[in-house]
């Protein structure tokens, strides 16, 4: 990647954190929301973008829209498209340069991996029977599936009763998702029949364009967007 094409991918990613920030704690933030888009890079089963993006904005029926506008959701929108665009062609090209984002506590420097992984169950949860497939693949593949599994039951432990036992956690979880998801990718794009979307389109989500304010809302309500989440 040259200097440039990386200095403006680091801008827009300033830009995508701070729109995420603006938006009500329903949204992810911008460290659970690049696990999540890894789980829909590597999972076995395509998501639709309307389906993922309410999930990432926490869109629902029930709740209001986090958008101030159409204008505004477009610009949240191609930002976050930009972003997962970034990082499929990464897991595409350069697999080995692949990093996956993670936020330090400030108060003592430790790593906050919990958010990916918070981020990565979300997107499996979209298709949970789906994933079964990885561990059942044997060798790297299943280590791999396996260890993202493992993070994930830790974190939800600490969720729900606190932090764990240092004994229970991993000496290094940060090294097991960087190694894990481009195997995962490798594998996923392995298995896809010749001439399938995923294998011909790294990004299968490229098309996805802006909402129109006739076009069906991404919270899945059924009822066109400027009727609900862009009738703010």
């Amino acid at each position: 990647m040259s200097e440039q094409m990386m200095s403006e991918q680091i801008t827009s990613t300033d830009a995508l954190d701070q729109a995420l920030l603006a938006l009500d704690e329903g949204a992810m933030v911008l460290e659970e929301l690049d696990g999540f888009v890894a789980g829909l890079l590597v999972s076995p089963q395509a998501i639709p973008p309307g389906e993922w993006f309410a999930r990432a904005m926490g869109l629902s029926r029930a709740r209001r829209s986090p958008f101030a506008d159409l204008d505004h959701a477009n610009r949240v929108l191609g930002l976050v498209m930009d972003y997962h665009n970034a990082v499929a062609l990464t897991l595409a090209r350069e697999p080995e340069q692949y990093q996956p984002l993670f936020s330090v506590d400030p108060s003592n420097g430790d790593v906050i991996w919990e958010l990916w992984i918070d981020g990565f169950a979300a997107a499996a949860d979209l298709r949970p029977e789906a994933w079964s497939q990885f561990v059942d693949a044997g060798g790297e593949v299943s280590r791999a599936m396996t260890d993202l599994v493992l993070l994930t039951d830790i974190a939800m432990e600490e969720h729900e009763s606190g932090p764990c036992d240092a004994d229970k956690v991993p000496p290094d979880p940060m090294a097991m998702i960087r190694r894990a998801v481009p195997i995962l990718y490798a594998h996923r794009v392995a298995i896809e029949p010749p001439g399938g979307d995923f294998a011909l389109h790294p990004n299968p989500f490229a098309s996805f364009g802006k909402v129109g304010r006739n076009e069906p809302c991404p919270c899945g309500s059924g009822k066109k967007f400027k009727r609900c989440c862009g009738a703010n």
